[in-house]
Order: C-alpha cells, then sequence, then structure tokens
C-alpha cells in the first residue's frame, strides 16, 4: 500500500510540476544523438518529456526500484517512445556504468540528503557526484535539479508561512545539517566535483483555476506533503483554517476559487566536465 502510495504521489507532483520540469529540459539545448541517463528515473515521465523535446536522444533511465522501473516501461510503450531508451535497476551509489558514457547526467529530486531510512541515498552528495562525473563523458554536463519553493495558499500568507516554518515542513533542510549542505549550495557540490562553467536557473509551474479533478486531488496531495503532518506544531485555531481551506467538503475549499493562483518552482544547476 506505501509503495501504491508513493508511486501515486511521485505522479501527482509530476503533473503539477510538468510545466517546470519541460521548461529546464527545454533549456538544457540538447544535440542530436545525446546520450543521457535520468537517474533516478522514476516512473519515466521525465524520459518522455526528454523525448517530446529530442526525439532523437537516446536515453537510459536507471532507478533502485523495480516497481519504478516497470511502470516507465508501461509509459514509454504506451507513448511509443521505448525504442530510444533503456531501462535499468542501478543505485546512485553504486552506479556500474562505464566511464564517460553519457554526455548528460540528469538527477531531478533524487539527491535530497538525509538518513537512508527517510528514503534519502546519502547524507552527503560528494560520493554520489564523483560517481556521476565519472560516468559523464569530457566536455558533456551534469544537471541537479531540485523542488525549491511553492506559493499555494493564495490570500493566506500568515497561514502558510506558519505552516512552512514547522518542522514537518523543514523536514528536507533539518538544522542539525551543516549549511553547506543545503540544496541551494549545489554549486559549491558541482565545484568540488570537478565540474565547471556552473549555471544556475528556476523554473516556474503555475497552479491557475479552474482545475480538473485530477489537478484538484493533486493539489490537496501536494499541501498534505508538506503540511500534513504539522497539527502537532501549530494552533488549534491554525490547524482548523489550514484543513478547511485544504478539504474539498468544505465551504471553504480554496480551490473552488475562480481566482485562485498559486506555484511551485524548479531550481536546475549544471555543470560541465573538463576535456581531457
Amino acid at each position: 500500500m506505501e509503495t501504491e502510495q508513493y508511486i501515486r504521489g511521485l505522479d501527482t507532483i509530476g503533473r503539477l510540476s510538468e510545466p517546470a520540469i519541460r521548461n529546464a529540459i527545454k533549456a538544457l539545448t540538447l544535440p542530436d544523438e545525446c546520450r543521457i541517463l535520468d537517474l533516478p528515473c522514476g516512473i519515466g515521465s521525465h524520459m518522455c518529456w526528454f523525448l517530446d523535446e529530442y526525439p532523437q536522444v537516446r536515453i537510459t533511465g536507471a532507478d533502485l526500484a523495480e516497481e519504478h522501473i516497470a511502470l516507465a516501461r508501461e509509459r514509454l510503450q504506451q507513448a511509443d517512445k521505448i525504442r530510444s531508451c533503456e531501462l535499468v535497476l542501478a543505485d546512485m551509489n553504486k552506479l556500474e556504468f562505464e566511464n564517460d558514457s553519457f554526455d548528460l547526467v540528469w538527477c531531478c529530486d533524487g539527491l535530497w540528503l538525509g538518513p537512508k531510512d527517510m528514503g534519502c541515498p546519502a547524507e552527503e552528495p560528494y560520493d554520489i557526484l564523483d560517481g556521476l562525473v565519472r560516468i559523464t563523458r569530457p566536455g558533456g554536463r551534469v544537471a541537479v535539479a531540485f523542488w525549491s519553493s511553492q506559493r499555494l495558499l493564495p490570500g493566506f500568507s500568515d497561514l502558510e508561512a506558519t505552516l512552512n516554518a514547522t518542522k514537518f515542513a523543514m523536514r528536507a533542510f533539518h538544522p542539525s545539517r551543516r549549511p553547506e549542505l543545503h540544496v541551494m549550495r549545489t554549486p559549491a557540490w558541482l565545484r568540488r566535483a570537478g565540474l565547471t562553467n556552473i549555471e544556475v536557473k528556476s523554473f516556474v509551474a503555475d497552479l491557475c483555476a479552474p482545475f480538473d479533478e485530477t489537478k484538484s486531488e493533486g493539489l490537496v496531495t501536494v499541501c498534505s506533503y508538506f503540511w500534513g503532518q504539522a497539527k502537532p506544531e501549530v494552533s488549534e485555531s491554525t490547524w482548523e483554517k489550514y484543513s478547511s481551506l485544504v478539504n474539498p467538503e468544505s465551504d471553504s475549499f480554496i480551490l473552488n476559487d475562480i481566482n485562485y493562483a498559486g506555484l511551485l518552482t524548479y531550481t536546475m544547476y549544471v555543470g560541465t566536465k573538463t576535456s581531457r
């Protein structure tokens, strides 16, 4: 059940973040015949979007979860894109690809740091990035992207700020971690791995009413992801207000407002491997 919920969550967040990720992919301006690694590839959404933008590339999707690989294969087959792809099981801590295998290594939301029992790949990024650089050809690039912000409760800035300040909402940025391990410090990570020509750019996914049922359910899921277990950390009145805004049965359900406008942002960090 937990695996099914996690996969539904991947699909939901993918649908909402799609405009931002597609624009990030477009900004990479890849040549034909480019060899790409998508790690972790999840359920294959980004692989499809790469091939929509660059039909001539070859892309390998790698993930630690067999369920993700199976769903990615199904999605690529349905989109008639499987011929341009390879799917493999892989652990980003123990990559078995040969040196200089790819022109681009794409890692989106795959390098969140923390304990492995929280689902994180590592507590520090350096060994993983060294592995990504090893398998990138000279002159190729490593692109690392993360969700970086959200505005989901328009008109309720104080409420959203209170929720964002909870330990639950900040669990990806635990205060015990060193400042240099915050994801917004990724340029330093890339430089430490030997990459040059570091570029940073953020991309927005606008969230505007009216919403169909799928997107409405997706936004409620995203709100729950950010704040769904913050109740013990806020006042009763704060929690009641938040709950009424994200409850589809409530008269105050915020997504029923035809004037609703919110956003999600992703930030992409790109570095180039120096040619020999």
